[in-house]
């Protein structure tokens, strides 16, 4: 026990405390008689001398030091790949029953000793334990992610997996699995017989062609336990078979077939490959694949007009470059390069424009009288003033030529001229800042934002990139230089896949043709099973002017057959509507609308694809699962023998309970048990000489 002052202060404060009960008990001042009031006076001597000691004490400040004991349990994760090549082959009840019973005995032998968790395995891992193994997607690694951030700092003793080792997404799991630092202990499930089976593993094409050209189609057919069976491999273009022929399967069967369509129509054109079943075929749903080929009718030529040579110019330069609907050509304005007609041009990038001095002013103002599309990219060279008057769409004051931020993007999730995946919305946030003109940004007019500006810290509503509506021509404005500065860091990440969607996007844009339709509805053409379907309408009045006063409705149906029929939510002047996830197969849709007394219609078709990652390999791979098991120093366990795991676990040095020692230093005052005793002492002696009339 410790004090804030010397202990021989507790002697003073002893003395005191005994000359004050002395002074107040002397000469029996309660008048008692008989022969136990010497015990009664003594007993209240030592009443009132415990509470003004205590009291005295207190004063020092006395400290208690408190030390707790508490045990922390090993937790034991029981994990089930729960996705659908697991029960290939298998009686998925029985299967279930099976890992449920070792999941029971784990928690009957471990219980008292051990916390046992039931986690389930798909595209993502949660925790849960009752498998229907119907996930798509199998992503072992996201499991070990996911544990070591959820029991970072807690006594995880083992992992037991119970998987067929298979994954088709995320990342080999032995890195991660390593950094857990707790043994794993894996059961194998699946078969790793290999079973009849015919797939279309993959199909390459070019996803935009150009109209009256061939373009090539590219299939590989792959075929195991075949050996002498025959398929045949069908093409379907837009409901017509344009492509038909034999096969003769081997055991271990790889054949590449290429063949050339011919694009005749303009628009979407929806491709069907198919390979017959063959008998007793494990799988039939790796037979098909379908995609949409957006046919137009040439290339367009974008102008690059730059005030220097800039690493951006480059970096658009080349990502354009590799689009294949797309011819650029690079003009420097200080150089004196200027293009010759700019009729001939679908739209005009510039580069910082207007230059320091001016530069490119005359050239912009002559593409905006003949309608010509422009993307603004704004930086240290560009002369706001003059970029003011000759752009109302964007004012940018309080700012002198020069200064900058370095910012970052935020997205904006109401964005509808199109659109960026998750995956790519998560690359963005890790995307190296760019320079913006610093001052005060306002917009006029009615805009689409696709960025915000992020100052440091700061979430400010100034914007990055958007773009003008309702003008004669269309406008685009990116504030900042530095996009070179994404497209590099850009290729660790993605191959340079996330800012080529940006960068084409916002050019698809501009130089799509301005649809003259009042009522129009946009949505991907190809949607993965797991994904929600979304579409995005905008209707117009007789001005051309966005409304969204009427209702509009929606009727989807598939190719066999079934309606859905839908209602688009309001957002701003313009419509949206989630049908949320839809069965696989074609869908045609209809939507309908109502401005005054004219009816307005728009019309479309996409497809919901079956995702076929589980069904791409139906051999088990008990191997990694082995490499698991032996890296993490536990064990690989058939199915027939899992029920060893729990001897195992056991006899596991590595896996014991933590006992944590706490210590906690509290002040005298803090306890109320002192309290307690000295009110209780008060209150006897109180009630004593009351009793006696001495008070």
């Amino acid at each position: 026990m410790l004090t804030q002052y010397p202990w021989w202060f507790a002697i003073i404060g002893a003395l005191l405390a005994l000359a004050a009960t002395w002074f107040l008990y002397r000469n029996n001042p309660i008048g008692v008689e008989g022969k136990r009031a010497k015990l009664l006076l003594w007993l209240l001597h030592a009443f009132r001398f415990s509470v003004l000691f205590v009291l005295m004490i207190l004063l020092l400040g006395p400290l208690v030091r408190l030390i707790t004991t508490q045990t922390q349990k090993p937790v034991i994760i029981f994990a089930i790949d729960n996705t659908q090549s697991v029960t290939l082959g298998n009686d998925s009840l029985q299967l279930k029953q099976a890992l449920n019973n070792q999941f029971e005995l784990l928690q009957k032998e471990l219980g008292n000793d051990y916390d046992v968790v039931p986690y389930l395995v798909g595209k993502e891992s949660k925790q849960a334990s009752l498998p229907n193994f119907k996930d798509k997607e199998t992503n072992l690694n996201q499991l070990f992610l996911t544990l070591k951030n959820t029991y970072d700092g807690v006594n995880l003793g083992a992992v037991v997996l119970a998987s067929d080792g298979l994954y088709n997404k995320g990342e080999n799991p032995l890195q991660a699995a390593s950094e857990l630092k707790a043994p794993v202990f894996t059961i194998g499930l699946g078969d790793t017989v290999q079973r009849k089976d015919v797939l279309i593993k993959n199909v390459r094409t070019n996803q935009l062609v150009f109209k009256g050209n061939s373009f090539p189609l590219q299939i590989d057919i792959a075929a195991f336990a075949a050996i002498g069976e025959t398929t045949q491999i069908t093409i379907t273009q837009n409901g017509r078979i344009t492509f038909k022929k034999q096969l003769t399967l081997s055991n271990n069967y790889f054949n590449t077939l290429l063949t050339n369509l011919t694009a005749n129509e303009v628009g979407s054109q929806h491709i069907i490959i198919e390979a017959s079943v063959i008998n007793k075929e494990v799988s039939t749903v790796n037979n098909r694949m379908e995609m949409f080929i957006n046919v137009i009718d040439g290339k367009q030529k974008i102008a690059l007009l730059a005030y220097t040579p800039h690493p951006d110019v480059a970096a658009i330069e080349k990502t354009l470059n590799q689009q294949e609907n797309y011819t650029t050509n690079t003009f420097i304005i200080s150089q004196q390069q200027t293009p010759n007609n700019l009729a001939q041009y679908s739209m005009v990038i510039a580069h910082q424009l207007p230059g320091n001095n001016g530069e490119g002013t005359v050239l912009l103002k002559q593409l905006k009288e003949i309608n010509i599309p422009i993307l603004f990219v704004i930086g240290a060279q560009t002369n706001l003033g003059y970029l003011n008057q000759l752009e109302p769409t964007i004012q940018v004051g309080g700012t002198r030529m020069g200064n900058m931020n370095e910012v970052t993007p935020i997205y904006n999730n109401n964005f509808s001229l199109f659109t960026l995946s998750i995956e790519e919305q998560e690359h963005l946030k890790k995307f190296p800042p760019v320079m913006a003109p610093f001052g005060n940004y306002k917009i006029n007019g009615e805009v689409e934002v696709l960025f915000k500006q992020q100052i440091g810290y700061v979430k400010t509503e100034y914007p990055l990139a958007f773009f003008a509506k309702g003008s004669t021509s269309k406008s685009g404005f990116f504030c900042a230089e530095g996009f070179w500065k994404w497209r590099m860091y850009d290729y660790a990440i993605s191959q340079q896949k996330t800012s080529s969607t940006i960068l084409s996007g916002m050019v698809q844009y501009l130089t799509s043709k301005k649809d003259q339709s009042r009522f129009r509805v946009n949505s991907k053409k190809e949607i993965e099973e797991n994904e929600s379907v979304e579409f995005n309408a905008e209707l117009y009045n007789e001005s051309y002017q966005l409304i969204n006063t009427p209702e509009v409705s929606m009727v989807l149906k598939n190719n066999k057959g079934k309606n859905y029929t839908f209602t688009f939510n309001k957002t701003n002047n313009t419509y949206t509507l989630n049908a949320g996830l839809l069965p696989t197969g074609t869908y045609d849709f209809e939507a309908t609308a109502t401005v005054g007394t004219q009816p307005q219609k728009a019309k479309g078709q996409f497809i919901v694809k079956p995702l076929q990652m589980e069904f791409a390999q139906t051999t088990a791979n008990h191997q990694l699962l082995n490499e698991l098991a032996t890296q993490q120093g536990g064990e690989m366990y058939q199915l027939n023998s899992m029920n060893k795991i729990t001897d195992a676990i056991q006899k596991n040095e590595r896996i014991k309970p933590i006992i944590y020692q706490n210590q906690d230093v509290k002040s005298w005052i803090d306890l109320k048990w002192i309290f307690v005793m000295l009110m209780m002492l008060l209150t006897i002696e109180w009630f004593v000489r009351k009793w006696n009339g001495s008070i």
